[in-house]
């Protein structure tokens, strides 16, 4: 932009030099509204570049996390009754952690999400988080009260957050469950929270296809479901669920190139196969005529988390 200024100065003092008075004038306003032009150009230039780093230093996600509640008790049993099959001790714990990111009204997300999966039942209305972690509390004490009447061999609850990563307006999370109170093994899930961050909300499975295109988006679903139930040699098998029990899981993230569909142990498969995921690819010209206006860039050039 200096360069700009001092050519135009250097091609106007040569120019004035073979003009009588009156041109020079001209030649000389005409000289200082290109000047006072450029010097406006190079301040709004100067404005949209800290607005571009203003709003990308807003949009970057940092986040550490956040203990809610973390309490745990190892508890003896000196005393036992004669026909318990209790351990020696046993261990009661209970650990919720959430993020707190650089953005309140995220943080403040993060947590009613946490929130909502905890009161998804209905057993319970909490509805800010001071009610949450006395929740907690009471959780943590009547399970150490169940431990030790009943001789129990623990109950563990962990509840971890974690940020996966960004896309355009799209930040996805996870809500790492675990929950153990005897038994051959504990309960796991894991579950996506997909937040738009321009308006500032949680993305449902209704935003990104609407009910009426949900069953279509089901039978997809059932079709990849069949096709991936398979024998030790690679041959079809019933699945190990009815078509009847199928349904379309509300959990959800965006991948490098489809949406993925996330289940819990025992929905479609049993405890050892894990989570079941069931991908529909967005290069699908049938997948992409089915999401609504706000998701049809999915179908585009989408990059997902590594």
């Amino acid at each position: 932009m200096k360069k700009l200024l001092v050519s135009a100065l250097a091609v106007a003092g040569l120019t004035l030099t073979g003009c009588n008075d009156e041109e020079k004038n001209i030649l000389s306003e005409q000289v200082k509204k290109q000047t006072q032009t450029i010097e406006q150009l190079n301040a709004q230039v100067n404005t949209l570049q800290r607005q571009v780093l203003d709003l990308a230093e807003n949009q970057a996600i940092r986040v550490e996390p956040e203990v809610l509640f973390e309490k745990s008790e190892t508890i003896k049993f000196d005393n036992k009754s004669p026909n318990s099959l209790a351990p020696e001790e046993a261990e009661v714990k209970i650990s919720v952690k959430s993020l707190k990111a650089n953005m309140d009204w995220l943080t403040d997300l993060l947590v009613n999400e946490l929130i909502r999966q905890f009161t998804a039942e209905g057993k319970v209305k909490i509805e800010n988080k001071q009610q949450f972690v006395d929740y907690l509390q009471t959780l943590y004490a009547d399970s150490v009260k169940e431990v030790k009447e009943f001789e129990l061999i623990g109950i563990s609850t962990n509840v971890d957050m974690e940020y996966l990563g960004q896309r355009e307006n799209i930040a996805t999370f996870t809500i790492g469950y675990h929950h153990y109170s005897g038994g051959a093994h504990g309960m796991y899930s894991t579950h996506f929270v997909n937040v738009d961050l321009d308006k500032k909300a949680v993305i449902q499975l209704d935003d990104v296809f609407t009910k009426a295109q949900q069953n279509k988006v089901k039978a997809l679903l059932w079709e990849i479901y069949q096709n991936e139930s398979r024998g030790d040699n690679g041959e079809r098998q019933e699945p190990f669920t009815a078509k009847a029990d199928f349904y379309l899981s509300d959990n959800f993230y965006f991948s490098q190139d489809g949406i993925v569909f996330v289940y819990p142990p025992y929905a479609l498969g049993p405890y050892a196969a894990g989570e079941k995921e069931l991908r529909l690819s967005l290069y699908d010209d049938e997948v992409k005529a089915l999401l609504t206006p706000a998701f049809k860039f999915l179908g585009k050039n989408y990059v997902g988390y590594e």
